[in-house]
């Protein structure tokens, strides 16, 4: 779990580095926006409160009086006094870039290079102008020209320069604000993820260490999460698992007793007719008996085989039915005509016991199934097979057919010479109703149900006091 937590961690901390950069870059350019802006703003009121003092200052004094030395002391000082507000290279120029006012503490240097354009502007629009200049996406100088305006008339413009140090000195400074919050961010949101990732991880061990205990078939080990979320859902699902291995645990092993209780019988029913066929064979070969009894020897023999041979067909059918390569032959049938082939099969043995069979048909319509016609005969058979065998001399076999659901249901009911309880194993292999000694392989009705659940159906017997059901559903058309 330690290589999930690392890998959570880093996940983690890499996104929140790509967002956190994002955000910083997002940051870093309204910040210098922002700064440029509000510089630009201070420049513009700077350059404005001059131009106003400066108009106040031609308006009131003689124009002879402009050009003063700079002994006089009223006028020194109030070029200071512009300086002073200025705090930038400061310049006051006419249209033609000539300077208004002569004072080497006031002009510093020559003008910038734009200083032509941004004047002719001033003069043409008689409004503030702004000119940038800028390299790399990078502001370098900012420079602001603001009109001195008499009587609506220009006298000049006020030219304001600056080499923008103090935005590169706040911007830098807000840079490294930032990139010292991004450090502790991510020392924190590294902590916090260890911590998430821990609390994330533990329920995911504990499942781990589950899933080895269910693959060592300990299906009893116990798991508790608690974590209302799709990991509890899985755990749950885990359980659930869990639950469903101990039932095919179980079934695998009832499944390996009853194929060796299958054997167990299989060797049973087999050991009978050979011993018989064996001892009469023997008493035959060593001359023992006289022609009768030779003769009636030879009967059992006979039988013994017939028995035999019944008993091996019916073990290959079951075994041909219960197998996945098995494939059944299936075609639109109507099952009243399957019905009627399988009373003609054994109309003999009921007039034999003078049984007689009513049929009860209530349909409203014809009903069409998808099967095996020779099929779903055989399973018909053999169910009006065991009627015949286990219902009383004289008596009467009802057959009813009717519609329910999705399914036809067809009800074979008949008495019975003794009660009947138990009805459970019916459809199990060997499995007989012991009454009257009847005979048989006790695999018919097993052949029965592989027949009916392969054509999707269901069957149930179901058995009160001298009668006994066999009930059939089959789905139609």
């Amino acid at each position: 779990m330690k290589k999930i937590t690392t890998r959570l961690i880093q996940q983690f901390v890499g996104l929140l580095l790509v967002f956190a950069t994002m955000i910083a870059l997002f940051f870093g350019i309204l910040f210098a926006k922002q700064t440029e802006d509000l510089h630009q703003e201070e420049m513009t009121h700077r350059s404005e409160l001059i131009s106003k003092t400066l108009a106040d200052y031609f308006e009131n004094t003689p124009r002879s009086h402009t050009n003063h030395d700079s002994s006089s002391n009223g006028y020194g000082a109030f070029l200071r006094f512009l300086n002073q507000i200025a705090g930038e290279d400061i310049w006051i120029l006419d249209e033609q870039m000539n300077s208004l006012i002569d004072y080497h503490h006031l002009n510093q240097g020559h003008p910038p290079a734009n200083a032509k354009d941004l004047v002719t502007d001033t003069f043409k629009t008689k409004k503030t102008q702004v000119a940038k200049k800028r390299e790399f996406f990078q502001l370098q100088e900012l420079s602001v020209g603001t009109p001195i305006l008499l009587d609506g008339k220009i006298k000049g413009v006020v030219l304001m320069r600056s080499q923008v140090d103090a935005i590169h000195k706040n911007q830098l400074s807000g840079y490294w604000m930032l990139l010292v919050s991004l450090i502790v961010s991510v020392l924190i949101a590294s902590l916090l993820a260890w911590r998430l990732s821990k609390r994330f991880v533990k329920p995911i061990e504990e499942m781990r260490i589950y899933a080895d205990q269910l693959a060592q078939e300990n299906y009893q080990a116990p798991l508790a999460i608690q974590t209302k979320d799709e990991l509890q859902e899985l755990g749950d699902q885990l359980k659930l698992l869990s639950q469903r291995l101990t039932t095919a645990k179980k079934a695998r092993e009832n499944k390996t007793q009853a194929e060796k209780d299958f054997l167990s019988q299989i060797s049973h029913e087999l050991r009978t007719p050979v011993m018989v066929i064996k001892s009469s064979l023997e008493a035959i070969n060593e001359g023992l008996l006289n022609s009768a009894e030779e003769k009636a020897y030879l009967q059992q023999l006979l039988l013994e085989s017939t028995n035999l041979e019944r008993l091996v067909n019916d073990l290959l059918e079951l075994s041909r039915l219960q197998s996945v390569e098995f494939r059944l032959q299936k075609e639109k049938i109507n099952l009243l005509d399957c019905i009627d082939d399988a009373i003609r099969s054994y109309r003999l043995p009921l007039k034999e016991k003078q049984q007689q069979i009513q049929i009860s048909n209530q349909l409203d319509t014809p009903r069409m199934i998808n099967g095996d016609y020779l099929r779903i005969t055989q399973a018909l058979k053999i169910l009006i097979d065991n009627a015949n065998k286990y219902a009383p001399n004289s008596s009467m076999i009802t057959l009813q057919i009717t519609e329910k659901g999705e399914y036809l249901e067809l009800i074979l009911e008949n008495s019975l010479m003794e009660p009947l309880t138990d009805v459970s194993h019916l459809f199990d292999s060997f499995q007989r109703i012991e009454q009257n000694h009847t005979s048989g392989t006790g695999l018919g009705l097993a052949i029965a149900k592989q027949v009916i659940h392969r054509h999707q159906g269901k069957i149930r017997a179901e058995a009160d006091e001298n009668r006994f059901r066999m009930i059939l559903l089959l789905p139609y058309l």
